[in-house]
């Protein structure tokens, strides 16, 4: 064979390895690289696969009964802003508020309608709160519905200036949820934060859970 067409078949040769492993890589490290890549591709599907599992473990323990009293994430965010229903319900001139208090309903249930109608039928008066703080039964665990006392901006009870926070509980069967304590909570701070209200002036009852 002529010298010049063994140099011709040898220089196709560079050039198809160049094609196929750019740069002057060799078969070895091509491989290396795949591995790396297939390894790659097996730590992203485990990861995915480890995330969704753990999504699926967590809605599974995240159906607990409003009567376990178990703090549920997917109900609490449902909730409407606490800030949004101290404002947004305001429908008079707003008034100088500097106490706080927060009672317990004695009732195993209810919402706000509920509760001025059972004590209209009890003395034929309005239920002396501003905010309802529900339980589930009655309202969503944690919902907080505002009064007609504090829409008119009006004081409730024999102490001019508080603002009364009702949270449905009747302390014997079902006791208090985690929802209605932390929303109770974050209610009783805006509304100090609102109106410039001393946290000290915040009235609790005495086996309420800090």
């Amino acid at each position: 064979m002529h010298p010049t067409e063994i140099h011709s078949i040898i220089r196709s040769g560079i050039d198809r390895n160049s094609r196929n492993y750019p740069g002057g890589m060799n078969e070895s490290e091509s491989g290396m690289n795949m591995a790396g890549q297939n390894r790659n591709v097996a730590v992203l599907f485990s990861l995915i696969a480890s995330m969704t599992v753990g999504a699926l473990i967590l809605m599974s323990l995240d159906h607990n009964g409003p009567s376990a009293g178990a703090y549920s994430l997917s109900s609490y965010l449902r909730l409407d802003p606490v800030d949004e229903v101290v404002r947004n319900t305001i429908k008079n001139e707003v008034v100088q508020w500097n106490r706080i208090e927060i009672v317990y309903s004695k009732t195993g249930g209810g919402n706000v309608k509920e509760l001025a109608l059972l004590t209209g039928l009890a003395d034929g008066g309005s239920a002396d709160v501003h905010f309802v703080v529900c339980n589930g039964k009655g309202g969503d665990d944690g919902q907080i519905q505002a009064a007609g006392f504090w829409a008119k901006q009006q004081p409730c009870g024999s102490k001019p200036g508080t603002i009364r926070i009702c949270v449905i509980s009747d302390r014997r069967s079902d006791g208090v949820t985690d929802n209605q304590l932390q929303r109770t909570d974050a209610l009783a701070e805006s509304l100090s934060r609102t109106f410039d209200i001393s946290p000290r002036t915040i009235q609790y009852p005495l086996d309420w859970k800090m």
